[in-house]
């Protein structure tokens, strides 16, 4: 393997068999948007698109939480001509026809951080509790209608993020002479600390999500995922034997070299299988095996059952994407100083791992531990607070929005609609108030909700009919948004 410079950018090269594969790696993804930008980033891999032709025989374009990256693969000369396509668009951004290549980009293609279900997924939505309206807090939230994004924005982002400074050209095999990487220069981007909810777990809070999920904070290790993979088995077994749903996933966030989010994520099956879910049943033997791990440490047997070998084959079915995926990892050490760690890769260092230091281990991930459920779930979860987003009894002066009479035996509810704020009123009087300046409005097939930014939580005021017209004209246009991935679909 070697790491050398061409035009700046820094080159990462260790010989796979097969055809040339590389990779243009930019340390720019949707963590690096704002919350009235989200979707820039794709918006920028899209036009690179629009503007140039790919060459190669072999080729793929992706953008993601941490990195946008442009992999080909084929004869040597392909590659250099693709790569210098591809430098040679993003140099020339934005195109004088923006308007034409945004006619037809449907947001419904990006796709960030595992997030399978928009608002409702509630993965994105501890991600947006834990991190607020920045970073990893905005994989939860819709892109802003790319008709919105001006060439200036779009220049600004390019000139700022897709540099040589801030890339890395990753290679299977020798750069071929020819290899030029004609990009605007720049420095590496550098991120300073996101997180914005400081909350001591454990704790848990309802949300309009759909399923439950558990995050916790972590510093890098191998240890630290075979553990959370060994939580998912038993957290897996334990909801498929009571009938709640199949399983669970591994979640996992790749934050910066000190800390990383793991956690799991329950949804509900699909079809009919889907309505025997219990949110509060699943969310209970979530918290119950977390504490029996935190009790009992993981025994020597389990240990064995679940230890990796370096022969477990993780490859997908085209075999030049599988050998430059191979070198990922090695790219993301170069840009953001750490990558997502796999227990297959790393056996050995799960040799000293014991039952005894397993509880110590667990029993410290405790202090971040934050779950989620949804609405109306009131799961008991012994030594778990309760951090729902609070609520007064304080009716604040405003425009008063009643559901239609038809509606009204089921929602006795209101919406007040204030100078500087919004606020739900439930049947029963509490009082949920978002300020103007973080509230978002998203609607799709006629389900609109109100999420608050700063709390990161989603209310669906579908219910109050007239309230999508009159909050257009108190919000700013990019802060009534279009959901994504049929959020309906499921409501």
């Amino acid at each position: 393997m070697g790491l050398e410079e061409i035009d700046g950018v820094a080159v990462i090269q260790r010989n796979v068999p097969g055809a040339l594969a590389a990779s243009l790696t930019f340390g720019c993804g949707a963590r690096d948007e704002e919350i009235d930008s989200i979707g820039l980033t794709h918006l920028v891999q899209h036009l690179v698109g629009w503007t140039e032709d790919h060459i190669a025989e072999n080729h793929q374009d992706n953008s993601w939480m941490n990195d946008t990256s442009f992999l080909a693969s084929g004869p040597s000369d392909q590659v250099v001509r693709h790569f210098a396509t591809i430098c040679s668009a993003i140099s020339n951004l934005p195109p004088e026809d923006q308007s034409d290549a945004v006619a037809g980009l449907d947001a419904d293609s990006r796709y960030v951080s595992n997030i399978e279900e928009g608002l409702r997924d509630p993965w994105g939505a501890l991600l947006s509790r834990r991190f607020g309206p920045r970073g990893f807090g905005l994989s939860r939230w819709p892109a802003v209608d790319y008709k919105l994004f001006t060439a200036d924005e779009v220049r600004r982002y390019v000139e700022r993020f897709f540099t040589s400074g801030n890339a890395v050209l990753t290679l299977t095999g020798e750069p071929p002479e020819a290899m030029r990487l004609p990009l605007p220069a720049g420095p590496r981007v550098t991120r300073g600390p996101s997180l914005a909810n400081h909350q001591i777990g454990p704790i848990w809070y309802a949300d309009e999500v759909h399923g439950v999920a558990l995050i916790i904070s972590v510093e890098p290790s191998v240890e630290a995922v075979f553990l959370m993979w060994a939580l998912r088995s038993r957290v897996a077994a334990a909801v498929h034997r009571a009938g709640v749903c199949i399983g669970a996933e591994f979640m996992c966030e790749v934050v910066d070299s000190t800390r990383h989010e793991l956690g799991l994520r329950i949804s509900p099956d699909f079809g009919r299988k889907g309505k025997n879910f219990d949110a509060a049943v699943a969310a209970e033997l979530l918290w119950a095996e977390l504490q029996r791990f935190v009790a009992d440490g993981i025994d020597r047997v389990e240990i064995a059952d679940l230890m990796p070998t370096q022969d477990e084959d993780f490859t997908g079915d085209i075999e030049w994407e599988d050998a430059i995926r191979s070198l990922k990892y090695l790219t993301h050490r170069e840009l953001l100083g750490t990558a997502e760690i796999y227990c297959s890769e790393s056996p050995s260092e799960l040799a000293g791992i014991n039952p005894e230091s397993t509880r110590d281990v667990v029993s410290g991930w405790l202090a971040s531990a934050m779950i989620v459920v949804p609405y109306l779930s009131k799961p008991n979860l012994p030594g778990a607070t309760d951090d729902s987003c609070p609520t007064t009894r304080f009716v604040p002066a405003g425009e008063v929005v009643r559901p239609p009479f038809s509606k009204r035996f089921r929602n006795k509810g209101s919406l007040v609609i204030s100078i500087d704020a919004i606020s739900t009123v439930d049947g029963d009087g509490n009082v949920h108030t978002v300020p103007l300046s973080q509230a978002l409005v998203v609607e799709r097939f006629g389900v609109v909700q109100l999420a608050h930014l700063g709390h990161g939580c989603v209310t669906t005021i579908s219910d109050f009919a007239d309230a999508a017209d009159k909050l257009r004209s108190v919000l700013p246009p990019r802060r009534f948004r279009q959901a994504v991935r049929q959020l309906s679909s499921r409501l």
